[in-house]
């Protein structure tokens, strides 16, 4: 089991956005020894998607960006020794994996013009979602921080402003390549899904 993707309703960070190209901004923030990249990309140029491979199509996030010409490409979520997909997957519309219940874990739901975070227990199927990935552990909620078990571990992160205009990935693992700005994570092995990111 490997996790790659954690949520949160809003990441607030010190420091200056730089632009990469139109409709992307990019911030570095080293604390504590550690140096994490975010890539800030305004939904009304840009599009999350929820791309699924299976158990016997993995790829890195790297390869997954290049072949999709992708703009970014982070992990996707929890899998099993058999790099089945654990959690809910919604691609394209249909529900390639059902929800995990009784997890206090997050989905990132995708409908054409917004994109939100919910709690698992929230959630509610609906004919116009186009892509969701549940994982864990949720970050923030509200504007707070929640209580975790301290750990330290490469990561990988998604974060909405509160108005869902925005989407932030926190890079480790994962691809970028959005004009001046180009990140390549190496990760060690495939994984079955990933949220890629895609020009409008």
């Amino acid at each position: 089991m490997a996790p790659a993707l954690v949520f949160a309703m809003f990441l607030a960070v010190a420091g200056a956005w730089q632009p990469a190209a139109p409709g992307v901004e990019t911030l570095t923030v080293d604390e504590g020894g550690a140096s994490v990249s975010l890539i800030r990309f305004d939904l009304q140029r840009f599009r999350p998607e929820v791309v699924m491979l299976g158990p016997g199509r993995t790829k890195t996030a790297a390869a997954l960006r290049r072949d999709l010409s992708a703009v970014a490409a982070i992990n996707g979520g929890f899998f099993d020794e058999d790099r089945r997909s654990l959690g809910l997957r919604i691609v394209g519309g249909k529900t390639a994996v059902r929800l995990r219940r009784g997890v206090d874990w997050g989905v990132l739901v995708v409908r054409a013009g917004r994109t939100t975070i919910v709690h698992s227990r929230d959630f509610k199927p609906d004919a116009r979602i186009e892509g969701a990935i549940q994982v864990g552990p949720r970050l923030v909620e509200a504007g707070r921080p929640l209580r975790l078990k301290p750990q330290a571990a490469r990561r990988s992160a998604v974060a909405l402003d509160e108005d869902g205009h925005t989407c932030t990935q926190v890079v480790s693992p994962g691809s970028v390549a959005a004009g001046r700005f180009t990140l390549d994570v190496p990760g060690a092995y495939g994984v079955p899904d990933a949220l890629v990111v895609r020009s409008r």
